[in-house]
C-alpha cells in the first residue's frame, strides 16, 4: 500500500501542512537540536510530544512546546515554574500524568510532516493558559513570540 507521503514531494507535504495542522494539535515527532531539544547522551534525537501553537508567516516553521514526562530536575528552579501540569485523564493519548514545557518554543518543520503522528488535541482553555505561560517565560524573546503569531497583530487576529 502507497502512503501519500510517498507521492508527495517536501514542498506538496508543507502545502499539505498548513492546511491541516492547527494551533492546539498535538503530534509525535522525532526531534534533534535543530527543533531545539538536547537528545540524551549518545542519542541523535529524542521521540516527543509537540503542541502547535503559531506558524511563521513563510510557512518555514511551526512554532510550539513539548510535553514531558517529568520537568527536568537539572532546571533553575525559577524555570521550573513554567512546566504546566497536564492530566492524562484529560487527554487520553498520555500515559501518565505529565508537564507542558513552556520555557521556550520549540520549531518543527512541515516538510517533515509525513514523520509526524497526530494524537489529539489540547482544548482551547489550556492552549490559552500554555501561550500566555510561553510569553511570560524569561527565556523566551519577543522576536520569536512575533515570528510564530503570538503577539502582534497576527496574534490579535487568532484572539
Amino acid at each position: 500500500m502507497i502512503k501519500i507521503s510517498d507521492a508527495l514531494n517536501g514542498e506538496e507535504l508543507s502545502r499539505l501542512a498548513s492546511r491541516t495542522v492547527k494551533v492546539g494539535d498535538v503530534y509525535e515527532m522525532t526531534m534533534t537540536e535543530a527543533n531545539g531539544i538536547r537528545p540524551k547522551a549518545g542519542d541523535s534525537s529524542r521521540d516527543k510530544y509537540f503542541i502547535v501553537l503559531g506558524f511563521d508567516v513563510n510557512g518555514i516553521a511551526y512554532g510550539g512546546v513539548i510535553i514531558n514526562s517529568q520537568i527536568n530536575k537539572n532546571l533553575p528552579s525559577h524555570l521550573k515554574l513554567y512546566h504546566m501540569p497536564i492530566k492524562k485523564s484529560k487527554y487520553p493519548f498520555l500515559s501518565y500524568d505529565s508537564f507542558v514545557d513552556c520555557v521556550r518554543l520549540k520549531i518543527a518543520f512541515p516538510h517533515k510532516f509525513s514523520e509526524w503522528s497526530y494524537l489529539g488535541e489540547i482544548d482551547e482553555y489550556d492552549v490559552e493558559l500554555i501561550i500566555g505561560t510561553v510569553k511570560e517565560s524569561p527565556a523566551e524573546s519577543e522576536e520569536r513570540l512575533a515570528q510564530f503569531g503570538l503577539i502582534g497583530d497576527s496574534f490579535d487576529a487568532l484572539s
